[in-house]
């Protein structure tokens, strides 16, 4: 098992860079707000074998590749997210607190390889039930996106960064994920962490 570390968004970077990371403020906090009700499917669990009945996971736009239970104490909140690397690192992307998410990963990687995406919601006191889909990750130097686009068709290349034109020519990187797929492609990339990037290459 990798590293596990929170997804530092763009503003925290800048607040770190500039050395404010550690500043406290004394604004009075927010009064705290009831969480959005879970958007949740229902998956037959016993297509894998599991005792527990049925898994609710947030349902998205994924489908799972593999779906399971775990009993994992210590975890706040009700639902979490997180992506495993190729190097078995885990970022978490969605966790109300710091817990411990070692055991939905292993009871993952029983049965999937990283890197793979994965969301899981609380069962019933500490059985977790978990989704996970495979992915694909690419490393990718382009620091400040969030999201990425490249297409090309009949020879014209269109670059897009956060869903809006640019100047900017594209990562080679991308270039090279395209042309796998060949002369006429859509590359979609995004950020995950660093220069990790989930990629999704596409024929046109």
């Amino acid at each position: 098992m990798g590293l596990f570390r929170k997804k530092e968004t763009y503003n925290e970077q800048m607040l770190r860079e500039a050395g404010l990371d550690r500043v406290v403020f004394t604004d009075p906090a927010p009064m705290p707000r009831d969480p959005p009700p879970l958007d949740t499917a229902t998956i037959p669990i016993l297509a894998y074998g599991d005792p527990h009945g049925v898994i609710r996971v947030d349902s998205g736009p994924m489908a799972w590749d593999f779906a399971t239970t775990a009993r994992v104490p210590g975890l706040a909140g009700d639902r979490v997210e997180f992506i495993t690397l190729p190097n078995g690192d885990v970022i978490v992307e969605k966790e109300q607190g710091d817990g411990d998410l070692s055991l939905l990963a292993d009871a993952i990687e029983e049965h999937l390889s990283a890197p793979y995406k994965a969301a899981a919601s609380r069962q019933d006191g500490d059985l977790w039930g978990v989704g996970a889909r495979r992915i694909e990750v690419a490393k990718i130097p382009f620091p400040d996106a969030e999201a990425l686009e490249l297409s090309q068709s009949d020879g014209v290349a269109e670059f897009r960064v956060d869903g809006g034109p640019t100047d900017t020519p594209p990562p080679v990187e991308l270039q090279r994920l395209g042309e796998r797929a060949g002369g006429d492609f859509c590359v979609e990339a995004r950020h995950i962490d660093g220069d990790d990037w989930e990629v999704k290459v596409s024929p046109l």
